[in-house]
């Protein structure tokens, strides 16, 4: 027998289990529920730069007289999410990036699919991405590419970016010998 001083609890606990499970069956449910959201959704920020498909940004980088900027990424990059959150989802800052540039998103997909396509690797071997994120702002007639790799924060990073964009934009404009290859108009 308990001794006086516990309370005796009243009628059967064997509804526990099943209620239990209800409640965990829907605390289940509306996590991968939030999960499936937060995969479409990263940390709630809307990506503003228009990224160009790789296969047409060189066209377009001549024709427009811009750099292309390669953003190497994976979708499990923590440096890459917070570049994505500070950086493009930032209106100035992406606008900035649109028109400095020819912007272009490389997506790794090695730990998710365990290869890249074809595209997608010929890119990485070409400008030796060896970590994440890493930045290639080349011109689209070659040169030597200008790599950012890591991300240094939103302020030092924009600053990088502009310098390189002004030097591969000098560099588009001028011949091998430094002589201006477009005409004066």
């Amino acid at each position: 027998m308990p001794p006086a001083s516990e309370p005796r609890l009243a009628g059967s606990s064997r509804a526990t289990p099943p209620l239990l499970l209800g409640i965990a069956m829907v605390l289940l449910i509306l996590r991968v529920a939030a999960g499936i959201h937060e995969s479409r959704h990263p940390s709630g920020s809307v990506d503003l730069v228009e990224w160009r498909p790789a296969e047409d940004a060189g066209a377009r980088a001549r024709s427009l007289g811009r750099p292309i900027l390669y953003d190497f990424t994976a979708d499990w990059c923590s440096p890459c999410q917070v570049m994505a959150r500070e950086v493009f989802a930032d209106r100035q800052a992406a606008r900035a990036i649109s028109t400095q540039f020819v912007p272009v998103r490389v997506l790794d997909r090695t730990h998710e699919e365990g290869r890249n396509p074809p595209d997608v690797a010929a890119l990485q071997a070409r400008y030796h991405v060896q970590a994440f994120p890493t930045l290639v702002i080349a011109s689209p007639d070659g040169g030597d590419p200008i790599v950012i790799e890591g991300y240094p924060g939103r302020g030092a990073l924009l600053q990088q970016l502009t310098r390189a964009g002004v030097k591969t934009r000098t560099n588009l404009r001028l011949g091998p010998q430094g002589m201006k290859v477009d005409s004066i108009r």
